[in-house]
This record gives structure tokens, sequence and C-alpha cells, in this order.
């Protein structure tokens, strides 16, 4: 299977260092990231024009770019029969985001956002044992991240963007967020700025009503400066609790990355064996397209935390 990563520079290396038994294809520009990428990895071909490389014999396009382009780039490569894998969030309106999928369905290619935090070892075991109602009836899931952005590029416009914080590095613990508590009946929200180069928010506070009684506690900062170490996650049940141990998280240097550290439900650890997220989205992604089956995180899951992250920013007050 050969795979072409569009954008290598910066999160696209991310990519590549995940890609395992494909032969993999590149489009970038810009020399001294071609140059680097190839040092590093076995790349096949390099491409500097999007239609050539679309023209190409390679089987999957990995879409590493400003969310502005994800609808149009990938129309383009579904419309050239290539299964498509795009970073996340699907698009920056609802609308685009439908139009991606259908497009997918017309022309029968697999079709996934790469939301690695879907994939985490610690979070799907959370998961399963909410699912199993091993802490009772869940009351109350808190989600947090905080940090302070101090980057450059394409992120600090809003346009690209589609927003702002919420809207990138946000979007992933919304997925947690419904993930452990399910469909949501409303959400109020306090959404404001705190000090970056951002053009859009940097900080967001949001409390959501599930439709099963639960509430949510959503906090997310690219503004908060010296952050203290907390759990990204909290779950509050009848009979028990879960909670991210942030003190446990692996180290990216270790070769294996996952968003969260360890597991801790009733005060004890959960084994729960790790294993690197970006592997394992691609690797997943891949299989899905060998065995014709269902894509593991399918587009409507991705559509459905664009709708959150939108009516966070339509429901805010300030």
């Amino acid at each position: 299977m050969k795979i072409l990563v569009v954008g290598i520079n910066g999160f696209g290396m991310r990519h590549l260092s995940a890609i395992k038994n494909m032969d993999i294809y590149v489009m970038e520009r810009k020399e001294n990231v071609i140059a680097e990428a190839k040092s590093r990895y076995d790349i096949k071909r390099v491409f500097n024009d999007y239609n050539e490389a679309l023209n190409s014999d390679a089987d999957i396009v990995d879409l590493v770019v400003p969310h502005n382009l994800h609808r149009d780039l990938a129309i383009k490569a579904m419309e050239h029969k290539k299964h498509v894998l795009v970073e996340k969030p699907i698009a920056t309106t609802l609308d685009d985001g439908k139009a991606m999928i259908d497009v997918s369905r017309k022309n029968r290619v697999k079709f996934m956002v790469a939301e690695q935090y879907f994939f985490d070892p610690y979070a799907t075991e959370a998961r399963r044992l909410i699912q199993n109602n091993a802490i009772g009836d869940v009351k109350t899931v808190i989600v947090r991240d905080q940090r302070f952005f101090d980057h450059g590029g394409w992120r600090l416009n809003r346009e690209s963007m589609g927003g702002g914080a919420l809207i990138d590095g946000g979007i992933h613990f919304i997925d947690t967020l419904l993930n452990f508590a399910g469909d949501y009946s409303d959400v109020r929200s306090i959404i404001n700025h705190g000090g970056t180069d951002l053009e859009g928010e940097d900080n967001i506070n949001a409390l959501f009503k599930f439709k099963n009684g639960a509430a949510g506690l959503f906090f997310y900062s690219w503004a908060y400066r010296f952050s203290p170490r907390l759990p990204a996650f909290e779950i509050i049940g009848e009979n028990g609790s879960m909670y991210e141990d942030s003190s446990s998280k692996i180290s990216w240097d270790s070769g294996i990355r996952t968003a969260y550290g360890g597991l801790i439900m009733n005060g004890k650890k959960v084994d729960v064996r790790p294993y690197d997220i970006f592997e394992k989205e691609i690797s997943s992604f891949a299989e899905s397209i060998e065995n014709d089956n269902d894509v593991p995180f399918s587009p409507e899951l991705e559509l459905r935390d664009l709708k959150a992250v939108l009516d966070i920013y339509k429901n805010a007050n300030f």
C-alpha cells in the first residue's frame, strides 16, 4: 500500500513517524523540510504539485494542512478514487464536513479523521469500563487541558483555523468528553482571549447537560502560563470514579506516544498496556482499506465533535 502525506512540515513529521509497512510519498515545497524527511524516513517519491500527486499510484492521501483547506483537498482526492485521512477537525463548518462524507460514499472510498486521542489506550479502557457499568451511572465528567501557546504559523489566523484554540487542540478533548458521557441536550460557555498571539479565542469554559442526566465540565486554554499538572479527565459515577493519572504519562521520547497518562479506578491503577496512538490510527485505517471494513473512527463521530465546538462558539456568553 502507498500513502501520500500532504504537508510534512511540523505535525506532518509525526504522521511520517507512525507509518509502517507502506511506501511513503510526500507533497511538500520547502526544500529544507524535504531534506529532513529524507534523512529520517524512506521517502519513495516527492511532489510539489497536488494535481500531479493525485495522478500517482498512491492509495491513501493523508492531509496535514490548515483547517480551511480540508474540504477542497479531501474532495479532490476522493474524486481521484483515493482513500483519505485528514487531520482534525473534519472541516470548519458542518456543511463542509457533510459534503466530504457524501463524496466519500459516492466514490466508495474510505474516509477518516486522524483523531489520535480516540485511540488512546487509557481513554479506550475508560470507555469500556463505563459501558460495562463499572462505576454505575455516570453523573459528572470533567475534561480539561491547559498550556501556553507561543508558536507562529497559520494557527494564529482565525480564518485558517475556523476559530481559535478550541477547534484545533480543544476538539481532541471534546471527543473524549462526548465518548465518556454521550449525547448532550444543552451547552453553555464563556470564551475569551487571554494573551496569546492567536486571532481566535485561547480560553474556553463550557458546561454540558447530557441526555442521560450527567453533567460535563470542560476547560481548555492555550493562555495558561506555568500551568500545573492536573488530571485531563475525571469521571464520577454513582458507585465509583475514574481519573487520569497525569503523573504517569509516558514521555514521547520513549517511542510510545499516548494522549493520556494511566487510568485510576476507585483509587487503584487499572492494568492497561500502552501503545503508540499515531501508529494505531494510521495502521487501523489501512487495515479498514485492506479488509474493506468500516473505518475505526467514523467521520460522523468527528462531525459530532465539530458540532459541539460550534455550539460552544454559538452559545458563548461574555
